[in-house]
């Protein structure tokens, strides 16, 4: 009996260490019908550290006319510069719209994925009709996202 629960444990064990360096992604969707936005985000990471983020935001166009997109597609050693800060990853976008002010998008890690666009311009990265929410939480379960809108 000894052997079969040593081999269970050890069955266990090498099925934890196997998906362990691999990467996790973890990924959400949202719609906010009172503002006519969707949309879905994904972040993949790597032994707990992020290494790309990407997010696609819709806005709903005036009747007849099309929709207005807002895009962050961001991987790790690429164009933008990433780096830490606090436990946080903070992506500082290479190109800016407005090189005169920051545009960083702040992801924390933890049960939940938090993602802080509080110093990202939307211009640039957004059509006319549309902006950057003030922060996406990608639950821990799966599921729809949490988003924060500016007030309008």
């Amino acid at each position: 009996m000894k052997r079969v629960v040593g081999l269970a444990v050890f069955l266990v064990a090498l099925h934890g260490t196997a998906h362990a360096g691999g990467p996790q992604v973890r990924a959400c969707k949202f719609e906010v019908k009172a503002r006519c936005a969707s949309g879905d985000v994904s972040v993949t990471l790597k032994d707990g550290a992020v290494q790309k983020l990407d997010i696609l935001i819709f806005w709903c166009g005036l009747p007849g006319r099309p929709g207005y997109t807002c895009t962050v597609d961001s991987t790790r050693g690429e164009d933008d510069t990433w780096s830490e800060d606090g436990g946080a990853t903070v992506i500082d976008n290479a190109t800016p719209f407005n090189d005169t002010r920051p545009d960083r998008v702040k992801v924390t890690v933890g049960k939940y994925v938090s993602i802080d666009f509080a110093e990202a311009q939307s211009a640039g990265r957004c059509g006319a009709g549309a902006e950057l929410p003030r922060a996406i939480v990608i639950p821990a379960q799966g599921g729809a996202c949490r988003v924060w809108l500016d007030k309008r």
